[in-house]
C-alpha cells in the first residue's frame, strides 16, 4: 500500500513494472471512494496508460488487478485542477492458487470478501471478465465467428437443424445476454416461463451481471475441486442463490487453471424451471481464452434449454425435447483486419 498526494479530480498516467522499464498493459485499474465504492474503471494500454476520472474531489484508492498477480493499492487525494500525470510502479508478485481436495463452506453476500481463498478466485475471474466486457464494448476487435442452433426431441433425435450461420470478420456482443438489473428483479432469468406457444424466453449471466454489486449481495459462494469431467489442474468457485425466490435464477462455477490464475469457463444452470420441465435439465457454459496480444474473449459458448408442447388430445403441456444453441470464434482480427489469432475448428 502506498500513499502518493495528488492534486486534480482526474488522474492520468503509466503503469510499469517494479524494473521501472517494461509497461503493463491488460491491467484493470480501478478508482474506489473513501467507502470501497466503485467511482471510475480503465483497462491500461499496451503501452500502460491509463486515466481514470471522479465527480468530485476527495480522497481515492487506485487498485490495479492482473491476472495472475496480487492486487495493487495506492491512496491518492484528488482536488480540483488539471489532470496530473501519475506513474505505477507496480508489485510483480504473482499469486498461487493451491490444490483443492474438499469443497468449502458456503458464504453467502458481502460475508464473502472475509474468505481469502473465495476472494481471491473471483478477483481472478472477475478481471477476466472485465478485460472481455472491456475489449468488446471498445470493439478492440472483429471476430469470425461460427454459430449453430438445433433442436432435439425427447428420445435425442435430431429434429430440426437450423441453417449454420458463419459471420466473418464482424464486431461481437457478449454471445449469452442477461437483462438489465431492475428486469431481472422483475422477471427472472426465465421470461414467460409457462408459455406453450413461443415457449419461455432463456436468459445467462453475461459480464455485466457477473460484475454487478446485485449478482455478489444475492449469491453465496464456496470453492470447489474439480469433478470427473473436469481439468484436474483447475480450481472451481461456485455460486448460487442466497434466498429462495419464485423467480428464476442462476447458478453455476467460474473454473480457474491454478497454475496461471486464469478464467477457463463458466458453467451454469437455472433455478425454477417452467412446471412443464419438471425432472428436466437447462444449462450453458461460456469457455474463455487469453489472446497473444494480451486480451480476452469468449472462444466457446452454449446453451441447452428444453422446449414446450401441448398434447393435441388432452391439451395439457408437455415436454418435446432441447433447443441447443452457441457458437464459436474461429478467427480475432484488428479493426483494420490484421489476423491477431486463429483457432483450430
Amino acid at each position: 500500500m502506498a500513499a502518493v498526494p495528488c492534486a486534480a479530480q482526474s488522474v492520468r498516467g503509466r503503469l510499469f513494472g517494479t524494473d521501472s522499464v517494461t509497461p503493463v498493459g491488460g491491467a484493470v485499474v480501478l478508482l474506489q471512494d473513501s467507502a470501497g465504492q466503485l467511482v471510475d474503471r480503465g483497462v491500461s494500454t499496451e503501452g500502460g496508460r491509463y486515466q481514470l476520472r471522479a465527480a468530485g474531489p476527495g480522497r481515492f484508492t487506485i487498485r490495479v488487478l492482473r491476472i495472475g498477480y496480487a492486487p495493487w493499492e495506492a491512496r491518492v487525494a484528488l482536488t480540483t485542477g488539471p489532470a496530473l500525470d501519475f506513474t505505477l510502479l507496480l508489485n510483480d508478485r504473482r499469486i498461487s492458487l493451491p490444490e483443492l481436495r474438499v469443497e468449502g463452506t458456503s458464504v453467502c453476500g458481502a460475508r464473502a470478501a472475509g474468505d481469502s481463498l473465495g476472494a481471491m478466485l473471483w478477483g481472478q475471474a472477475s478481471t477476466a471478465l472485465a478485460l472481455t466486457n472491456d475489449a468488446i464494448r471498445a470493439r478492440h476487435y472483429r471476430f469470425a465467428t461460427v454459430l449453430e442452433d438445433r433442436l432435439v426431441d425427447s428420445t435425442g433425435m435430431l429434429s430440426r437443424s437450423l441453417p449454420t450461420a458463419d459471420l466473418t470478420a464482424g464486431n461481437a456482443a457478449w454471445p449469452i445476454q442477461s437483462l438489465p438489473h431492475d428486469s431481472l428483479l422483475r422477471v427472472g432469468f426465465i421470461a414467460n416461463r409457462e408459455d406453450l406457444v413461443e415457449g419461455p424466453t432463456w436468459y445467462g449471466p453475461d459480464a455485466d451481471f457477473l460484475l454487478s454489486e446485485s449478482f455478489l449481495a444475492a449469491h453465496c459462494f464456496r470453492t470447489v475441486p474439480p469433478g470427473p469431467g473436469d481439468s484436474p489442474e483447475w480450481i472451481g468457485l461456485a455460486f448460487e442463490p442466497a434466498s429462495k425466490s419464485g423467480l428464476s435464477d442462476v447458478r453455476g462455477t467460474l473454473w480457474l487453471d491454478r497454475a496461471s490464475a486464469e478464467l477457463r469457463r463458466i458453467d451454469y444452470g437455472y433455478t425454477k424451471l417452467p412446471s412443464w420441465a419438471h425432472g428436466r435439465d437447462a444449462q450453458g457454459a461460456l469457455t474463455f481464452t487469453a489472446l497473444h496480444d494480451g486480451g480476452w474473449v469468449v472462444q466457446r459458448w452454449f446453451m441447452r434449454v428444453p422446449v414446450p408442447k401441448v398434447n393435441t388430445t388432452t391439451r395439457l403441456p408437455g415436454f418435446f425435447g432441447y433447443r441447443e444453441w452457441g457458437g464459436h470464434v474461429t478467427e480475432v482480427l484488428a479493426p483494420s483486419g490484421e489476423e491477431i489469432q486463429r483457432f483450430s475448428q
